[in-house]
């Protein structure tokens, strides 16, 4: 399985002329935390890759419910599906911590597009990934159970937060049980015991405010099927 640490950072296979050409246009800003880079219902004229800190997507029903999409961290780009569908955000992205951003004007990055092929191609490789990745989540909910579904957010979320890290290395991820229930859609009761059959399993650890996976390697080994990463276990 090709490890998706490119869902939302497609800038580090780009040549070295074409990243130029983005710093060229760039402008760097920080950002409180609680800011808003996207307002669900409007149309950013930005895009936006996070050098620092972590924002949330989110939306709400009309009871007060919120819904989190995802957490994205260090690399990740903000706003490049509304730049190219040109319909408002669905979503609120809200920095969870003080952030500091790499800001490109729409119309700057839509030039870029037209003037460098290899750009066009690393964009429709990570879109594709994306939709790949919605598509298999949305199968999720009523092919898998909460564990399993759980186990498999959590393999996927683990690239967002520690790119870098290898596959043997544990990976601590700063998300309380509340937060992993609203992205799994589950209530923390519902979800605690899960949690705690992983953690039996060694697959993973809960803190206090996040969860550490043991290692990548061990949720392969076990869960790999869930994963698509080798083929299920013969019955």
């Amino acid at each position: 399985m090709t490890p998706l640490d490119s869902l939302h950072n497609f800038v580090d296979a780009l040549p070295s002329p074409v990243r130029a050409a983005l710093d060229a246009v760039s402008i760097s800003r920080s950002l409180p935390a609680e800011s808003r880079l996207l307002r669900a219902g409007t149309l950013p004229k930005e895009v936006f890759q996070i050098t620092d800190g972590r924002v949330k997507y989110s939306a709400w029903d009309h009871l007060g419910r919120e819904t989190v999409l995802t957490y994205m961290t260090r690399g990740d780009w903000v706003g490049l599906s509304e730049m190219f569908t040109e319909l408002p955000s669905a979503w609120n992205v809200v920095a969870q911590s003080p952030v500091i951003v790499r800001v490109i004007k729409r119309h700057d990055f839509l030039r870029l597009i037209d003037e460098h092929p290899e750009l066009s191609r690393q964009l429709l490789k990570m879109f594709a990934l994306r939709f790949s990745l919605h598509r298999l989540f949305g199968l999720d909910h009523s092919a898998l159970s909460l564990k399993e579904r759980l186990v498999k957010m959590l393999y996927f979320l683990s690239f967002s937060y520690e790119k870098e890290a290898a596959d043997d290395q544990a990976v601590f991820m700063k998300l309380s049980q509340e937060e992993l229930g609203k992205i799994v859609g589950a209530s923390r009761q519902k979800l605690n015991p899960a949690l705690k059959s992983l953690e039996r399993e060694q697959m993973l650890d809960v803190h206090i405010g996040g969860v550490s996976l043991r290692s990548r390697t061990a949720i392969v080994q076990r869960y790999g099927h869930l994963l698509h990463a080798v083929e299920p276990p013969s019955r």
